[in-house]
């Protein structure tokens, strides 16, 4: 199966990055991190404390990936995990597209009903920005045919 890339100008990532720190102010999240399924950050606004961002990147997508296969998330776009702790945040994802999700990290305080429907609302506005920077497998035969080269060239070290 051919792979697909995010080709995303800073001007884009910019964009998105200024609805995250609008998202973080309305809804006073910790952070707000906009995640490739790979575990890739494309963007976001605030950073964990206890974790790296990178690994709680790659945490989250498999979170995410392990819920959806033992809870069924295949009728709901979103979900929430709560942790009955006035330490820890919660988290509420969202999907953007199929390939990426949205992650708010939340405490307590806040009204869930209200971190899910402007966490909804800004999925909504992102999605047209990464649909745009988002390349079809067709358009990409030379960088297929890069990869599949320096795979030649290294498979025997």
């Amino acid at each position: 199966m051919a792979r697909q890339y995010f080709i995303l100008s800073e001007e884009t990532v910019g964009t998105i990055e200024k609805m995250l720190a609008n998202l973080a102010a309305e809804t006073r999240a910790s952070y707000v991190l906009v995640i490739d399924r790979s575990g890739y950050i494309i963007a976001g606004h605030g950073r964990p404390t206890h974790v790296h961002p990178e690994e709680l990147g790659a945490i989250a997508a498999g979170v995410l990936s392990a819920m959806q296969v033992i809870v069924n998330l295949s009728e709901s776009r979103e979900s929430t995990v709560k942790f009955h702790s006035k330490t820890m945040a919660n988290f509420h994802f969202a999907w953007i597209t199929p390939r990426v999700f949205l992650l708010v990290a939340f405490d307590g305080a806040q009204s869930e009903s209200l971190v899910r429907n402007k966490a909804r609302r800004t999925a909504e506005l992102i999605y047209p920005h990464l649909v745009q920077g988002e390349t079809q497998p067709t358009d990409l035969k030379s960088v297929q045919f890069i990869e599949d080269k320096l795979t030649e060239m290294f498979q025997d070290l």
